[in-house]
Formats: structure tokens, sequence, C-alpha cells
């Protein structure tokens, strides 16, 4: 019966072991699938790529930044050259293109050809007009003056084209809107137009230039359609690859068709209010008159609010003409950013779970567990930016994020689970054989706990209390007020024990045994030195409860009881010792020689009637912080090595009674083996009031070493019983 009895618990233990073994992985798998799904759906799956883009997006504001050109600046048609009110009335009057200007906007193109006059004369390199000229002007005049200024410099001057939807029947149709021919002239130079549109991504932001578009391709961009490039379509250049290509003419080389660029500083290419060119002081005092545009590649272009070529970028909202800038700018330092491979955002959902895993399944600690998950998603991050800075490389973290955050909190509650059925098995298994409060000290620190049980060597403070001659008081009592008395004893004693996290290790009749740092898994000095302060406080504070108990039963008609303490700090094995299964029967606690001498010197405060006896070992904690007063040097029953025990008096801060420092002066002279001045010295302590057994009991010692020398002389009292 037994033995079935033994299989049955062995068959269950075995399922709950399996069970404990594959629930974390199983909820870090399902974490897995649940965010892959997430990923997977339309819906979800635009939530996140949102949320990857404002990460890579702050990347863009915050991380390295394309260096601004020296021979590229930008002239804006602002809200001062729209209104011309900066402009006094004589420099209006004596130009002729200030004049033009102040008409209604758009401006007469004969404004164009001053302007590409005045700046090709300052030394110009070239120009690029982000203006559209797609239908001839009404005034031909004004046509034919900027067809000639064309001209005058062509192959310098970069003109725009853009795509356009246009409604034909009931359908949309993009179309290319050339400049006319009314300026271009009948022959065109199709190097220098340019692509003016800039396609934003599916939220409305520029991150991207088309360095190549055909037709097809421009409408699948213009309705955020899939891309399909047909290699049979003509395909047009963008203006800034066209600036590009006439900077740097190898600039074409292995480009690809489209490049999401590295942005320059916000504040690069501030604009030159355009009007300046024409207003002589200005001229001179702002732009240095003309020199700024030496050898300068000139992109002119709307800035002004109400025109609306605000365009939407990482760096906020820009003028179109400066995009173009940055553009140009990128292209020429072929800084661009790539986008990482699709398969690296499953990959990095697969690393994040199998992290989580091992983070939970490492780290015990559940708030170092999710301390060591915010790193890990931290470094995922912070190798995102890395990557982003270094490699060129845009690679979100978010997905590695979610996953360890996803993974990470299934792993963190399947522990939970298990720790709560562990605590729940453990707490019942030291509930059957020690005390409650050794069961919370444990359950603390389980690691501790499994170290302990299987058997470990500490260093250990030890306290032992006994009454005196409860043998003799409990004859006089019956039975229930033997009980009684021993509970209301025991209670107090007990409640001093713990209010000072000491662990009662055992009740051996009336006397007590008490550990501190039996369950300290590391080894620690100021722990020690906190061990036996706390050990010698509780005896102190068993001294006054006892007193207070004492006055209460001695109302009752009994007997006052008297108490012996020991305390003793040295190395034991502390494990879980006792029977095993089937007649289990186990106790947590300690063994070894300094338990043994623990337990003899509270048997030793019996010879010198006093209550407290503490070892060479604790003495050094406690000197500073409590009144000791040196007992002996003594050898106690059954062991050779001697131990010098003190006892304390009561807290550091109180009055030496008198006649301590004459005490401690015989002492030195009897260790020394000065008997007679030994003798003079525990006498003038009598004298000044220290008249007590331990004084009493060197008294004559003294007397009997003067009159019987001893042949050799170490000053040892050998005990003779325990």
């Amino acid at each position: 019966m037994a033995t079935a009895d033994h299989s049955a618990s062995s068959a269950k233990k075995s399922r709950s072991e399996a069970f404990e073994a594959r629930l974390v992985p199983m909820l870090v798998l399902l974490a897995a699938g649940l965010l892959a799904l997430l990923h997977a759906w339309p819906a979800s799956r635009g939530l996140i790529r949102e949320q990857e883009r404002l990460l890579l997006d702050g990347f863009h504001r915050q991380g390295i930044k394309t260096p601004e050109r020296w021979d590229v600046m930008v002239l804006g048609i602002d809200d001062a050259s729209l209104t011309l009110e900066a402009a006094w009335p004589e420099d209006i009057a004596a130009s002729p293109a200030l004049q033009a200007m102040q008409k209604q906007w758009p401006w007469p193109r004969r404004v164009w050809a001053h302007v590409l006059d005045r700046l090709f004369e300052a030394g110009a390199r070239q120009v690029f007009l982000d203006i559209t000229f797609k239908s001839p002007s009404e005034d031909p005049e004004n046509d034919r003056l900027l067809r000639e200024a064309l001209e005058r410099h062509r192959g310098k001057v970069i003109l725009g084209a853009k795509f356009e939807d246009s409604l034909i029947g009931n359908a949309t149709v993009t179309q290319l809107v050339s400049p006319t021919p009314a300026i271009t002239g009948p022959e065109p130079d199709p190097l220098n137009t340019g692509i003016l549109t800039l396609w934003p991504d599916a939220d409305e932001r520029i991150r991207s230039v088309q360095w190549h578009v055909t037709p097809s391709e421009a409408e699948a961009l213009q309705s955020h359609r899939a891309v399909v490039t047909d290699p049979d379509d003509a395909s047009y250049p963008a203006a800034a690859l066209v600036l590009g290509r006439n900077m740097q003419p190898d600039i074409v080389h292995r480009l690809p068709r489209s490049s999401r660029i590295r942005f320059c500083e916000g504040s690069a290419y501030a604009p030159f209010s355009l009007f300046q060119l024409f207003v002589p002081e200005l001229w001179e005092a702002n732009l240095a008159g003309g020199k700024v545009f030496r050898d300068k590649t000139i992109l002119i272009g709307a800035i002004a609010s109400d025109l609306q070529d605000l365009q939407d970028t990482p760096l906020g909202h820009v003028p179109g003409v400066q995009v173009h800038a940055h553009a140009l700018t990128a292209l020429l330092a072929r800084s661009f950013i790539h986008e990482a491979p699709e398969w690296t955002r499953w990959v990095s959902m697969l690393a994040a779970a199998l992290s989580a895993w091992a983070i939970v399944r490492w780290v015990r600690v559940p708030a170092l567990c999710v301390g060591a998950l915010v790193l890990a998603g931290l470094a995922a991050h912070g190798l995102s930016w890395l990557a982003f800075e270094h490699a060129d490389i845009e690679a979100a973290a978010l997905p590695f994020i979610l996953g360890i955050a996803f993974c990470g909190g299934s792993s963190l509650t399947g522990q939970w689970v298990l720790q709560r059925r562990e605590r729940s098995k453990l707490r019942h298994f030291l509930a059957r054989y020690t005390s409650p409060e050794l069961a919370r000290e444990m359950m603390a620190d389980r690691e501790g706990l499994y170290t302990t049980l299987g058997g470990v060597e500490r260093r250990v403070t030890m306290f032992f209390s006994d009454i005196r001659g409860f043998t003799s008081i409990s004859e006089k009592l019956s039975p229930s007020e033997v009980v009684k008395l021993l509970n209301e004893y025991l209670t107090g004693m007990v409640a001093c024990v713990f209010q000072h996290r000491g662990l009662v290790d055992k009740f051996i009749g009336d006397a007590v045994m008490a550990l501190w740092g039996s369950t300290r898994a590391q080894p620690d000095e100021d722990g020690y030195r906190q061990d036996a302060i706390a050990a010698v406080e509780t005896a102190l504070h068993m001294r006054r409860v006892l007193a207070e108990q004492n006055i209460g039963w001695q109302a009752r008609g009994m007997s006052p009881l008297r108490i012996g303490m020991g305390i003793h700090q040295g190395n034991v094995v502390v494990g879980n010792i006792g029977s095993a299964d089937p007649y289990e029967k186990m106790d947590l606690t300690v063994i070894g020689d300094s338990v043994n001498l623990a337990s003899r010197l509270e048997g030793v405060t019996k010879q010198y009637e006093i209550d407290l006896i503490i070892s060479e070992s604790i003495h050094p904690h406690v000197h500073e912080r409590f009144l000791c007063r040196s007992v002996d040097l003594i050898a106690v029953k059954g062991k050779a090595k001697p131990v010098e025990i003190f006892t304390v008096l009561g807290p550091g801060e109180i009055a030496a009674p008198a006649g301590l420092a004459a005490f401690e002066t015989g002492m030195v002279h009897y260790r020394d083996g000065r008997f007679t001045e030994a003798a003079g010295a525990f006498q003038q302590a009598c004298d000044l009031g220290l008249n007590d057994k331990l004084t009493q009991v060197f008294v004559t010692r003294c007397a009997q070493l003067v009159q019987t020398p001893p042949e050799s002389w170490n000053g040892v009292f050998v005990m003779t019983t325990k």
C-alpha cells in the first residue's frame, strides 16, 4: 500500500514538474504568435508602422545631418518680396523689376528675366526656378523677355516640370506639365528641365526623392499605389538630380531610382529675400554687392505662407524649395538612408521572444527581471540608433520592443504563477516543522532556501536562554499552572526575538534557541556585526520583559523567574536535518562546535550568578555600543581551546557602576599572574560597591593563588560542569 501511494505521489510530482517546465515557453510562443498576428493584420500593422515612423523621424531630427554646402543657396519669394513694404518708393521707381513685382502674384515673367540677368552678372553658376510656367502669359512680351533671358544663359537655368492630376471624362489621369514653349522656344533644352514634384509617403510626409520617374510611376505615386517600373517608359529626372549632374557629372553613376535622404539641419539654407536683388542699399549690405552668389547654385522658390508651398518632413514643415536644396545636398554627398529588409522585422521579433524567455528564466528577482527587459528594449533602441547614425539604415526597434514587452510580460506572468505555486508548496512544507517567522524569512530568499536545505556552512549568531531552577518552581504548581506560566514566559521571550529580527530555532523544554544570520546567503561583515548587536539587544530586551513579568507573577503569589543567557557567533552547518520519507521528521537547524559552545555559555552563567554571557566573537562587534564587563577566560567542559567571555550591563549610554574600573584592572593583573595586585584591585571593587558573586569569585581565586602559586599560568579557568 505504501509503495502504491509513493508511486502515485511520484507520478503526480512528475506531471507537476512537466507542467512547470512547459508553462513559460508556451506563454512565450503564444505572445509571439499574437505579436505576429498584429504585424500581419492590416489595421494593427498600419498603427505599428506609424509608430515606427515616429521613432525613425526622431532619428532624422536628432541624428547626424548632411553638412550644408557652401555653394548652394536659396532665394525666397517671401512676404517682403510680395508686398515690397521694405523697399523705398524711389527704389521702386528706379527699378523696372520692382515695378513689375508690384503687380499681383504671379509676377509678370519679365521679373524672372531681370532676376536671371542680375544673378549671372554676379557670377552665379546655375539657377533653379521652383516655379511652373505651364501656359503662355496674357502679355506675349513678358514671355519673350524671359525666353531671351533663357537663351542668353542657356545651360545655366533649370526649369521645373511637374506631374498633375486632371479629370478626363470620368477618369483621373496623371499628366506631365512642362514649361510652355512660349518661354522655352520650339527647341527646349531637355537636360535642364527637372521634376518639381515631391511625393510623400502614405502618411503625407516627405522622406524620399524620386531621382527618375516615368508617367506610370508618377500615377502610382500620386495614388499611393505600389510602383511598378516599366523599362520601356521614358523617365524624367528630378530637379535636384539635374542640378547635381551639372555640379558633378558622374553623380548619376549607380544611382537608384529613388532614395530616402538624410536631411541637413533644419536651419540649413536660410533663404535670402529675393526683392533685395533690386534694392541697391540691401544689395550691398546684405548680399555683398552680389559676391555671395559667385560660383553658387541658386534655388529660387516660394516661402511665403500665402503661397502654400510648405512640405511636411521629419524636420517639420519646410518650404518646397528648401526640400530641393536638402535633396541636392544629400545627392552630392551620397547621404542616403536605406530601409532595412522586411525579414529583419521577423528576426527582431524572434530575437525578442528568445531574449525575454532567457531573461525571465535566469533573472529570478521580479524587479531585476523587469529592469533587464527594459534594458534589453533600450539596447535594441540604441542599436537602431547606431544603425541609423553609422550604417545609414532605418531599422526600427519597435518590433523588438513590442516583442520583449509581449513575451516578457507573458513570461513574467508564467513565472508569477509558478512562483505562487512554489511559494504555496514551500510555505506548506516549512510550516510543518518550523516557526512562521522562519518560514517568512526563508520564503523571502528562495535561492538561499534551496542552498540551506541542502546544507551549507555559514557564520551564525546563536542565542540560548534557560530558566534557573524551573524544576523546583514547577513542583509547587499544578500542571495547568506550569503550562500557563511557561506559555506566558515564552510568549514574551519569543516576541523579543522576533522584534529584533531573530529566528526561533526551537524550544528545549523551557529553554529557547534563537539564530541570526542562518538564512543569509552571502557573507557580509556588516551583517555579522548587526547580527551580534541584534542578539545582545534581544537579551537586554528579555531582561526588561522578564522583570515586568515577575512583577505580575509576584502579584499572583508566584515566585519570580531568573534566566541565564549565552550568545556566541561562529561557523556552523545549516541544513534540513532529520529522517527522510516515509518517516519524515525534519528540522531546519544548525549543528557544530559553535552551537555547543553557545549552549555551554548559557550554562556558565550559573557559575558566576549573572544572567548573560557573550563570547569573544561577539564582544568586538558590541563593546562600543553596550557597556560590557569582563568575566573570565575559560575552557568549557569537553573543549580544550579557551574562550574569553564577557557580560553586558546595559546600553552604552548608562553610567558605569562604581568599582567597574578597579575590577577591570584586577582582571589585567589576574591574567598576567600578578595575583597580589589583582586581589587588591578586586577588593577595591568590592569596597566601591561592586560586591557581587562575580567579584567574589575572583577575590577567592586570588587568595588561593597567592597562597599556592601555580607552576605555570595562562589565565584559563577549566570548567568541570556544563
